[in-house]
């Protein structure tokens, strides 16, 4: 009986890292062009970050790049560099920080695309919308005398699930507000 390979975690890097294929190699590029342009010092540990941080599918916070760069990269980097590093990415137009919610939240840029959230006032969810009319209606917008480098659209409102929630939680203190009226009768 044959015993399983199970890939190590260089392994599984160098897969995740084809899947990335093309954007990425972009990416790595622009970065390495800012930092010559800036005379900034090309670190492995900013290159691993722009790695783990191309892994992500959307909208991400320092804590959770942190966790993707425990189960991803090839060595372990402080918080305090995550964010310096992250904010380097922004200035070097690689990913988007939106200043929402509780928390910073960051996004790579792959691609110059309007995006569009929607956020939970409640819970302080955010979602991309991802419906082609926002984003055309984004992508023809232009402004007078203004280049327009980022096209961001923030709808707030809640969700489903707090909608949800806040209307079992109107019905409980309805009930609650006519059994107490029922008591309050009977005296």
């Amino acid at each position: 009986m044959d015993k399983k390979q199970v890939p190590s975690a260089s392994e599984r890097s160098k897969e995740a890292l084809a899947k990335q294929s093309q954007p990425l190699a972009s990416m790595r590029d622009r970065l390495t062009r800012y930092m010559e342009e800036k005379a900034m010092r090309k670190t492995p540990e900013r290159y691993e970050i722009l790695r783990v941080a191309g892994l992500t599918n959307g909208i991400f916070t320092i804590e959770g790049l942190m966790q993707l760069m425990s189960e991803h990269a090839e060595f372990q980097v402080s918080r305090a560099t995550l964010f310096n590093t992250m904010e380097l990415f922004c200035d070097a137009g690689l990913a988007i920080k939106h200043s929402l919610a509780t928390a910073a939240h960051y996004e790579m840029r792959t691609d110059s695309t309007p995006k569009a959230y929607v956020i939970c006032r409640q819970c302080n969810t955010i979602t991309k919308v991802s419906t082609s009319t926002a984003k055309l209606a984004l992508q023809n917008l232009h402004v007078r005398y203004f280049s327009i480098e980022d096209k961001l659209v923030y709808m707030r409102g809640l969700c489903r699930k707090c909608q949800a929630k806040n209307r079992q939680e109107a019905r409980k203190l309805k009930k609650s507000i006519k059994q107490d009226k029922n008591k309050n009768g009977k005296r």
